[in-house]
């Protein structure tokens, strides 16, 4: 047709996403969260269609995470099957310690959830790992660090941070983590929902830009 050009598209992707709340959505009534928005960009940058699949469980902590990863069948297959993977993981941790803390103010408490959280996130990631060891193909993991969900306590911003650092410790290999911090940090009314825990639609399409951002290595 004049004035046009056309692209062949190539075989489908399946995309599995795996995480919490920000994974199943909460907050963004309908609109499908980051998740929706992420695969339609990785489908346009890698000009194929996107299986999505998507297991969101609000409340979950990392370690629980881990545990479905490790005992439920049908999701073991669908990470061993997924080439894009995403995580969200990590707020429930910090939150459930924020709430023992302003109880007791104990310290100790923070910076032991903290550390289980690394622990059980990096077991996750190796549980990955072990599961796409068989050669099936290229796949890549992007994970989302934390933002502030509690900016109205003051000690939280720098409990955040710490936590951001152990887990982006973990990057390496086919693993990337995608840095929120810094822009939802003085937004929160305009990407925060009224709950004003999870992100509303705009903040979950900043956190779909932000693993955009990261690529799709061997999968492009």
């Amino acid at each position: 047709m004049t004035g046009s050009r056309s692209r062949s598209v190539g075989k489908s992707f399946s995309y599995l996403a795996l995480g919490d709340s920000l994974t199943a959505g909460v907050g963004a009534f309908g609109s499908g969260g980051f998740v929706r928005a992420y695969g339609g960009l990785a489908g346009e940058a890698l000009n194929r269609p996107v299986e999505t699949g998507v297991i969101g469980i609000p409340g979950a902590t990392t370690g629980e995470l881990r545990m479905l990863l490790e005992r439920s069948p049908q999701l073991r297959g669908m990470a061993r099957e997924a080439q894009l993977l995403t995580l969200t993981a990590g707020g429930n941790d910090l939150i459930d310690a924020a709430k023992r803390f302003a109880a007791d103010r104990d310290t100790g408490r923070l910076a032991a959830a903290l550390e289980r959280c690394h622990e059980d996130y990096a077991a996750l990631l190796q549980a990955l790992r072990r599961l796409k060891s068989d050669g099936s193909g290229p796949y890549v993991v992007r994970a989302a660090l934390l933002y502030n969900p509690l900016p109205g306590v003051p000690e939280a911003a720098d409990w955040v941070k710490r936590c951001n650092r152990l887990l982006g410790s973990l990057a390496g290999g086919s693993v990337k983590f995608a840095s929120l911090y810094g822009l939802f940090e003085g937004r929160e009314r305009e990407l925060l929902s009224a709950d004003g825990i999870h992100p509303n639609a705009a903040g979950y399409r900043v956190i779909a830009g932000q693993l955009h951002r990261l690529g799709y290595g061997p999968l492009a």
